[in-house]
């Protein structure tokens, strides 16, 4: 009849388990400590690219407000140009009435306020 295989397990020593075990507890210290550098890293470059898009944002922005500043300052300009325009045209056509369409002008006021007043 064959032997039993033997039984390995029974041969191990409460030393060679407490040997296994503190290396083992080693290894997976520095694995954990390779891990945590590693998550370190990444949360750097992380903050790193978070700081870069949040300088790029504050740039866009600022180019954005100094476009639309001068966007205004160019349709303010226009529009008073517009208006100064409108004002000369004003004043060339009341130039334009000459002396006697003002005195024809102040005869008819003058008449219409004294007809209102003598009534």
């Amino acid at each position: 009849m064959a032997q039993p295989a033997p039984d390995h397990t029974a041969l191990a020593t409460p030393s060679a388990d407490l040997t296994l075990l503190v290396s083992t507890e080693v290894e997976l210290e520095e694995l954990l400590n390779r891990a945590r550098a590693q998550a370190g890293a990444l949360i750097e470059a992380a903050y790193t690219v978070a700081g870069a898009r949040s300088q790029a944002q504050e740039a866009e922005l600022a180019r954005s407000g100094e476009q639309f500043n001068a966007e205004v300052e160019t349709e303010r300009e226009a529009r008073a140009k517009e208006v100064l325009a409108e004002g000369e045209r004003q004043a060339a056509r009341f130039d334009a009435v000459g002396e006697d369409g003002l005195s024809r002008l102040a005869d008819v006021v003058v008449s219409r306020l004294l007809r209102g007043v003598g009534g």
